[in-house]
């Protein structure tokens, strides 16, 4: 058997601690963090490469809150377990055309 052979167990654990120590390496080395913006305009901008004009980043946001408002009014609505679905879907298989 290899003397270097390393269990299943033993490997994830050593992948696991290697991760956890660049992470943390990685960490020390940041920056302190900037105060963050919290308008609208800079949360839609903060991941496009372009900045978005600000009327169209108004509405992106807006379109945000609602959908945030919407989920958190059926995430309040309680399911229970096992629930059976609103609708079932049953797709017809795919007829061939005839000439």
């Amino acid at each position: 058997m290899n003397r270097f052979a390393l269990t299943r167990r033993q490997f994830h654990l050593a992948l696991m601690t290697s991760a956890a120590a660049l992470a943390a390496r990685s960490k020390a080395q940041e920056s302190p963090a900037q105060p963050a913006d919290t308008s609208p305009t800079s949360a839609v901008n903060s991941w496009l490469p372009v900045p978005m004009p600000p009327e169209q980043a108004q509405k992106v946001a807006e379109a945000v809150k609602s959908m945030q408002k919407t989920l958190e009014s059926l995430r309040s609505c309680p399911l229970p377990e096992g629930s059976e679905p609103a609708f079932v879907f049953h797709p017809y298989p795919l007829q061939k055309e005839r000439r």
